[in-house]
């Protein structure tokens, strides 16, 4: 569960959390996810399952526990720039009604309701991701396949379990031994992890 300003603001079934839990208790599981540190961290766990690490902003950042490395910071430095340059650029823009930097790694925009998002197009070096309303505007090497390779040198796992639902997740999804993209419901998709990994 996620909690903003003393709200809920996503949260999973009892149902889902069990298979999650089970999920964990059967592999090293690492949470790798697009958002920010500090969105991140208001993920409400319970006091008997909570990640160790989890890699947030889109692979930039590793947290370990309270503790958090810029692990892929040699691939955003060269773009600090070109992501501060867009930033100012898109912040008067009348399209969007969020324009932020996140954890100076990438941009993000959020297109206003009557803006298609898909329509836009970006002159940058930069690496531009559509998902629904959402824009991301990434440094070309940072995304989840490296942060994934980065866990890969530090884990030696023997087997690799990925899943993700949006193009973002895709270098990710490439790398894994087995990975998890259709699903009905989160139900359905943590049950067909369950099963592959304990079968």
């Amino acid at each position: 569960m996620e909690i903003y300003d003393d709200r809920e603001q996503s949260f999973i079934s009892p149902r889902e959390f069990e298979l999650l839990k089970k999920i964990a208790a059967q592999i090293i599981f690492v949470p790798v996810t697009t958002r920010s540190i500090a969105q991140y961290r208001r993920i409400f766990w319970t006091e008997d399952f909570r990640p160790r690490h989890a890699v947030v902003a889109n692979g930039a950042y590793i947290l370990d526990g309270d503790k958090q490395e810029n692990f892929l910071r040699e691939v955003v430095t060269p773009y600090v720039d070109e992501l501060e340059f867009q930033r100012e650029k898109f912040s008067t823009d009348d399209r969007f009604n969020i324009c932020r930097l996140v954890d100076e790694s990438f941009l993000f925009l959020r297109c206003r309701d009557e803006i298609d998002a898909s329509e836009i197009f970006f002159d940058t070096t930069l690496t531009a991701q559509h998902t629904g309303k959402k824009i991301y505007l990434f440094p070309p090497e940072l995304n989840k396949g490296n942060a994934l390779k980065f866990l890969t040198e530090k884990f030696l796992p023997d087997k690799i379990f990925a899943a993700g639902d949006s193009a973002i997740d895709l270098p990710m999804l490439k790398l894994a031994d087995v990975a998890f993209h259709e699903f009905n419901s989160a139900e359905d998709f943590l049950q067909r992890i369950f099963d592959e990994i304990t079968n």
